[in-house]
């Protein structure tokens, strides 16, 4: 292993970080272990690229950094009792940084490293930097082991922004208010809810079909099957497919159940969940939960199902894909969104701040008038809620609306996404 591991960080040395589109994303790594979470394909691994780059440019050296990435198969015979020999490695073969650190090490994939939070602490401890990264939720905060409490922060790292989709597609972004200027944007929109974000499909349109499909199958298989250990292939993959025909819309475990009983095959409802759990974790899904003062109510009702990526949606549904692509901005920025329904009335999001409901968003495919049903949601919300924000995202509508003497904005979804934070 010592060879191996000698080879790995040579030829990490010798080889060249490949061309980088700067990605909107800012990395504090100074003090505590830095964990960058997300979905497979989504630029994890080029964020990482992306720290050794800049400090390169500020004149650190190549070899006062590592990167290994756990999903090599020389890595897959890596034991605790290597951890000596390895830190014989780094001393023998790294400079230290001129912050302080002894190296910055970036470790790719380290949850198929056993007892990985032992060795990230250890690493720390001996003044090591560290930047860790994960396709699942094992490497997120709520799950990290217990040696790691207080060492450590997390990034989420998502597929591009819309601002990084044009970034990556060499298109300014001024003089918007200009027609043409606005019209191109517009298309630039719809072929982002079309392809998506992931960075290779952006980068190579003409493949997105087959690029999209293998990381599907790949999540499938190793980030759910082989991890959780599911046993019942044929019934997971018929539940993913349900919950991938309701993308944008409604997702019920007990209707999930009801339509396993009719193909003559018995399920739980805890085993549904599970199933639902798992794609959460494995970053392939977002859930939206409907909002209630009463937690238990809140997970009995069905949950709203969006894709981490639009890439992942089947047909040209626009209004669904403007909606998922709302779920996704939001839980890029932090945001703790729930939706409403009341009888009749329907809100997409509910943004809630500190246990309040702060803010109500529509999301509307509107182009000349946003649909009554809309504003009648919207007219709930203020009602139960009171003075809240309210908006409806629209595809090129902008303006106001009176609602009960409080102002609705409609808003340009291109517009919020570029400008609004």
């Amino acid at each position: 292993m010592e060879g191996t591991l000698r080879s790995l960080i040579s030829e990490w040395f010798y080889s060249e970080i490949p061309k980088l589109v700067k990605r909107d994303i800012s990395l504090p790594i100074k003090g505590n272990a830095l964990a960058l979470i997300g979905p497979r394909r989504a630029g994890k691994t080029f964020m990482m690229y992306q720290i050794v780059s800049d400090l390169m440019q500020r004149g650190v050296a190549k070899e006062s950094t590592v990167y290994l990435n756990f999903e090599d198969l020389r890595l897959s015979n890596l034991r605790n009792e290597d951890f000596p020999m390895f830190l014989k490695l780094l001393a023998e073969m790294t400079k230290p940084l001129p912050s302080g650190e002894k190296a910055l090490l970036l470790l790719d994939e380290v949850q198929n490293l056993s007892n990985w939070g032992r060795w990230v602490r250890s690493l720390l401890d001996r003044g090591y930097a560290v930047v860790v990264s994960g396709s699942s939720s094992k490497v997120g905060v709520r799950e990290i082991p217990t040696e790691l409490r207080g060492r450590y922060l997390e990034k989420l790292v998502l597929p591009l922004s819309f601002r990084e989709f044009l970034k990556f597609r060499r298109v300014d972004i001024e003089y918007l208010e200009a027609p043409e200027k606005r019209g191109k944007i517009l298309s630039y929109l719809r072929d982002y809810l079309m392809l998506g974000g992931f960075p290779e499909v952006v980068l190579n349109p003409e493949h997105a079909k087959e690029l999209l499909r293998v990381y599907r199958e790949t999540v499938f298989y190793r980030d759910i099957i082989e991890r959780f250990r599911v046993r019942d292939i044929s019934s997971f993959r018929h539940f993913l497919e349900m919950l991938e025909g309701s993308f944008g819309g409604y997702f019920s475990i007990s209707s999930a159940q009801k339509t396993f009983k009719s193909m003559g095959i018995k399920k739980s409802k805890k085993t549904l969940a599970n199933y639902l759990k798992y794609c959460e974790d494995s970053f392939y899904i977002i859930s939206v939960r409907k909002f209630s003062f009463s937690r238990k109510a809140m997970i009995q009702q069905p949950r709203k199902v969006y894709p981490i990526d639009m890439g992942y949606m089947r047909g040209e549904f626009m209004g669904r894909r403007m909606e998922s692509l709302v779920a996704v901005e939001l839980m890029r920025r932090g945001d703790e969104a729930y939706y409403m329904k009341d009888g009749d009335h329907e809100v997409d999001f509910l943004l809630v701040k500190d246990g309040t409901v702060r803010e109500a968003i529509q999301v509307s495919y509107a182009v000349d008038e946003v649909e009554k049903r809309e504003i009648d949601g919207l007219r709930k919300a203020i009602g139960i809620f009171g003075g809240i924000k309210a908006s409806v995202l629209t595809w090129d509508l902008e303006g106001e609306r009176l609602i009960d003497g409080r102002t609705v904005k409609l808003i340009p979804l291109w517009k919020w996404l570029l400008f609004s934070s």
